[in-house]
């Protein structure tokens, strides 16, 4: 009987040593990957993210659509602890160039026309609203993403939730990555035709991080 109860604990141990073990090499699988794709792109683009993968559910979006000018890296952290949303809130605030919430009817997106639709199945997309191409609220905005890819049951085409804040941390019209050869959005007005912006959208009440930057 003792026999039996120092293999039957042996084995309870094996099993959780062998789950743990799995466990730790996906997360320096993940932390691998993320750093090798944050590699791929400039510096002063990516100096905003987080050096290690510390939350769990998370999403990383890498695209490279040239053709759609849509060249971006986003981080999702979702369920993120209290104490790191108050940390990051804390550092990008006095920073920030720019400060705006996701429910701002004004709100200058990039790419405003993407949907999920056509996003996924790489279909061209149509300028539904020419009007909305350029509006003069939107000289006082900085650009921002448009998020396609927020991973929520609630998520329509267009944008993310209403509890979210923006911060813009930079942001510039032109095009300067010539290695890029991004040709002019059409669905930015004209002094925005190219440029970039990168940020930090936070939701305090989804423990939401969303780092991003994008180039178009």
């Amino acid at each position: 009987m003792q026999i039996f109860e120092f293999i039957k604990n042996r084995y309870i141990l094996l099993t959780v040593f062998s789950f743990l073990l799995c466990g730790c090499n996906g997360q320096s699988n993940s932390q691998n990957k993320y750093l090798k794709s944050k590699s791929e792109f400039n510096d002063s683009l990516t100096e905003h993210f987080p050096n290690e993968l510390a939350t769990y559910p998370r999403e990383i979006i890498k695209d490279k659509n040239i053709s759609k000018n849509n060249f971006c890296f986003i981080l999702y952290e979702y369920k993120a602890n209290l104490n790191k949303v108050d940390s990051v809130l804390n550092s990008i605030r006095d920073i920030s160039i720019g400060k705006y919430s996701s429910k701002d009817p004004c709100l200058l997106i990039v790419n405003r026309f993407e949907t999920i639709d056509t996003y996924e199945n790489r279909k061209v997309v149509e300028i539904t609203d020419s009007l909305k191409v350029n509006r003069d609220c939107y000289k006082n905005f900085y650009p921002t993403p448009n998020f396609i890819n927020y991973n929520s049951s609630s998520k329509s085409n267009g944008f993310l939730d209403k509890e979210f804040e923006l911060y813009v941390l930079g942001a510039k019209s032109g095009n300067f990555w010539k290695e890029y050869n991004l040709k002019p959005n059409p669905q930015m007005p004209i002094e925005w035709a190219n440029g970039y912006s990168k940020g930090v959208a936070v939701s305090l009440d989804k423990k939401t991080l969303i780092y991003w930057f994008i180039v178009w």
